[in-house]
């Protein structure tokens, strides 16, 4: 073998040798030897590729790189000519013209539009051994079984946060306090960091340009390591998200360094995944990518994001098929929402199997039209598009024009158990006004979409929604009592509403949507299966959480689409707890934490709320109460919701077999409920109960 075609991969905890393959093995990686292999897959029409070093205090040396065919050269540098933290780039003899371009494959990248700089992965002391071997029984693995004790999948409990407004400074580093709260206080077992592929300045995450290199604005690639090694030693699962199906707008480089890009889809610039002869090279940049967090990053499992806008379910299945080869206990969950559909995650069943055997151009149609599992492509779970929709619609009355239905969660819980729930994400905050569910709530309950004075139908919609949020924020932060009749008139003048709200009408639609974000979030923890909560929502957080991405090519068009621009301003305007609230209303804080810690706490005691099945349901549309059997081996758990304003003092429900105890409920003074709703034993089937408005309340069997 061609000794140049010995690449040197990453270095894996278990060991520092080499193998022979292409696909991971583009960019800069020191050797064991101490020698630097340097590649990029660039045109094919490029005559030369000049490698260029700036070692620190000495003059650039420039060196010819050697092709391989299909736009791959390659150069290995001798040790000592330069060290971890140089500088360098590439250097493209194009059309007689010589483009210098950084590494696509940067590992780290502290000047956006210049020179990558070295990183060695080796270089980093990791502490988490027995953590990656597998001697954790906390650690979530699609391999999980009772040889190896490690926790499925379907037990993950997940807390969503963003780097640059988790904290006040926005740095990996400033994150680690913050894990032993989301660890040990509130019973979380995994955190989902938000995208932190390297862009131009601050990003909201989704427009990433450089895929192997951590967002230089929140520290090095040592400090990423840091934070997941610790969160690990905390016994938290690490799921990084990335983004494959698109590129962000400041991509500039990449375009003039390689046949990557295909045009543009509805995000972005998408990747030339299947378009020609130099695609196979392309998936394998992104495959190198997602390898690159798991095997140098040792996250634990990546949350790939829009999947279906990857148009190319072949590079979906490729990457499975690599991350299982090279890290078998890594678990993917995909972000896919085809139509919606449950086809997406439920698996042909042996009869279509066998049917399929014997029809194959049958089982080529039904792949064609997109009717393909997610298990089949080698993902593990996806996104609960159905029941966030339902759950929304539940609490919102209208969302994404669906009218509460309570029958439609028989719908939408279909197989929920294998897919992700959530009351909501980033996108359902940042991507529609930047306002929480609470806001949302507050929209509807003051009625403030009739009351915004615009014309434009949309622009009325944003208006109301900021209007709610800054109607919310002076209440809770106290300012609001402050106000003088005529202050008051005019506060709501300044944000475009004719109408006049007392306090006291603002109170009670606050606690209202309080209690209905609980009812949400209890309703996700019923359903087995993972679950997640976005950053500041388990603490009923009502800051903003807005689309703030900053562009290099100035002010986007997002101000008509958001109703206020992005930049520093809505970056700032979206740190995690911005709003303070005052001694009044501090207590729904605690009160909201209080409730996600025993929701964590009791699924993680009671298998059946994690990798249970779902035996029944049971709808009472006309009195809005819905109720869930969960059940699993020994393990039984019923919970009821009660999606209206209405109190039920004695409701009667048919239980299944046993006695049941009341283990969790939502009225619960502690959660901030009022206490009037609690209950005794259930000892006979047919029992009666009391249940608060928008209360959901949570009995185990016991006998």
């Amino acid at each position: 073998m061609n000794e140049h075609n010995k690449i040197f991969v990453n270095y894996h905890h278990k060991t520092d040798c080499v193998f022979d393959s292409w696909h991971n093995h583009f960019g800069a990686y020191f050797t064991c030897s101490g020698d630097i292999v340097f590649k990029i897959f660039t045109f094919k029409e490029v005559k030369t590729v000049y490698l260029e070093v700036k070692p620190e205090g000495k003059p650039i040396q420039k060196f010819t790189m050697e092709h391989f065919g299909l736009g791959i050269w390659q150069y290995v540098l001798k040790e000592g000519i330069v060290k971890e933290g140089d500088r360098y780039r590439y250097i493209l003899d194009l059309n007689d013209e010589l483009i210098p371009v950084k590494d696509p494959c940067s590992m780290y990248q502290d000047a956006y539009f210049k020179w990558s700089r070295l990183y060695n992965h080796a270089s980093f002391n990791w502490t988490d051994g027995n953590w990656m071997e597998g001697q954790n029984h906390k650690r979530i693995s699609r391999l999980s079984n009772q040889t190896n004790k490690l926790s499925p999948v379907e037990c993950l409990r997940i807390y969503e946060l963003h780097i640059g407004t988790f904290t006040d400074e926005g740095t990996f580093l400033s994150a680690l306090p913050e894990l032993e709260r989301i660890s040990k206080d509130l019973h979380f077992n995994a955190i989902e960091i938000m995208p932190v592929e390297n862009t131009y300045s601050f990003n909201w995450g989704y427009d990433g340009v450089d895929k192997y290199a951590p967002n230089h604005t929140y520290g090095t690639p040592d400090d990423l390591k840091t934070l997941i090694d610790y969160a690990h030693s905390l016994n938290l699962n690490v799921i990084m998200d990335v983004v494959p199906n698109h590129l962000g707008p400041d991509i500039a480089q990449l375009q003039k360094t390689g046949p990557y890009i295909e045009g543009d889809n509805c995000f972005g610039y998408k990747f030339n995944f299947e378009k020609d002869e130099f695609s196979p090279r392309v998936r394998d940049f992104i495959i190198g990518a997602a390898l690159n967090w798991i095997i140098n990053y040792h996250c634990d499992g990546l949350r790939v994001d829009m999947t279906k806008f990857m148009c190319s379910d072949f590079t979906m299945k490729q990457m499975a098929a690599e991350i299982n080869f090279h890290a078998p206990d890594a678990f993917l969950i995909a972000e896919d929402g085809r139509d919606n559909d449950n086809r997406v995650t439920k698996p042909f069943s042996p009869s279509d199997l066998e049917e399929n055997e014997l029809n194959h151009q049958k089982f080529i149609d039904r792949i064609k039209n997109n009717d393909v599992s997610l298990s089949a492509l080698g993902f593990d779970t996806e996104w609960d598009f159905p029941f966030h929709k339902q759950i929304a619609a539940s609490v919102l009355g209208i969302w994404d024009c669906r009218q509460k239905n309570l029958c439609a969660f028989d719908y939408s819980l279909r197989d929920a158990q294998s897919r992700v729930k959530y009351p909501m994400s980033h996108d359902e905050i940042g991507n529609v006004d930047g306002t929480r569910l609470i806001s949302k709530i507050m929209t509807n309950e003051l009625n403030l979409n009739e009351k915004v004075c615009e014309c434009c139908h949309t622009m009325k919609c944003k208006l109301a929604a900021h209007a709610a949020h800054n109607i919310l924020e002076a209440l809770v932060t106290g300012r609001l009592e402050k106000l003088s009749d005529e202050e008051r008139l005019n506060f709501f003048k300044i944000n475009n509403l004719e109408a006049d709200f007392t306090i006291d009408e603002i109170h009670k639609a606050y606690i209202k949507a309080f209690n209905m974000h609980k009812l949400a979030v209890g309703k996700v923890y019923s359903i087995p299966g993972p679950k997640m909560i976005f950053q500041g929502d388990e603490s009923a957080d009502i800051s903003y959480f807005k689309f703030f991405r900053k562009f290099s090519t100035g002010p986007e068009p997002c101000l008509r689409e958001k109703g206020y621009e992005p930049g520093l301003p809505a970056f700032l305007d979206s740190k995690r707890f911005k709003v303070k609230p005052c001694d009044k209303y501090r207590y729904l804080n605690t009160a909201m934490e209080q409730f996600i810690k025993d929701l964590n706490i009791l699924c993680e005691k009671n298998i059946a709320l994690a990798s249970g099945h779902i035996e029944k349901t049971v709808v009472q549309e006309q009195s809005d109460i819905h109720g869930i059997y969960c059940r699993k081996i020994y393990n039984e758990v019923c919970s009821v919701s009660n999606f209206s304003s209405q109190p039920y003092t004695r409701y009667g429900l048919m239980f299944p077999k046993g006695q049941w105890k009341e283990v969790l409920n939502s009225d619960d003074v502690k959660y901030g409920g009022e206490g009037k709703y609690l209950n005794d034993d259930i000892k006979e089937q047919f029992s009666y109960f009391s249940i608060a408005p928008y209360g959901i309340i949570f009995f185990e069997r016991y006998a």
